[in-house]
């Protein structure tokens, strides 16, 4: 089951500049950390970064810059950021970022559990209960 867990293994920490990147294409890392019902995606946006093409999926998507500056275009809608900014993108609405200045743009994105994105935090110890 997708939720059990090794409880002499909780409670967890991981550092994500040091876990296995689950996307690593030169211009974008992310990294990924599970809990039980939700994820944190960990992405440093290089300032080359090509766009992408805007994407929608099921689910509420929180983002919120740490550092540098980014553009997210949400539906028909530019929203530029500044560390700290946080953005909430409704379910089914299209939606992408770019950096936007010199230096790498970091990003954490708070999803719920997605079973899509579970190979990527294979690495964390508690959810290892095979």
């Amino acid at each position: 089951m997708v939720r059990d867990f090794d409880e002499s293994e909780m409670p967890a920490v991981y550092n994500l500049m040091d876990v296995p990147p689950h996307r690593d294409d030169g211009s974008m890392t992310q990294s990924i950390f599970r809990g039980l019902d939700q994820m944190v995606g960990f992405s440093v946006i290089e300032p080359d970064k090509p766009d992408a093409d805007p994407h929608t999926h099921p689910y509420e998507q929180l983002n919120l810059l740490i550092e540098g500056e980014l553009d997210f275009i949400v539906g028909d809608e530019q929203i530029s950021l500044q560390p700290y900014d946080i953005i909430a993108i409704p379910p089914g609405v299209k939606h992408t970022s770019r950096a936007v200045s010199d230096e790498p743009a970091k990003l954490l994105a708070f999803w719920p559990l997605r079973e899509d994105r579970l190979s990527a935090t294979e690495y964390q110890r508690e959810f290892q209960t095979e």
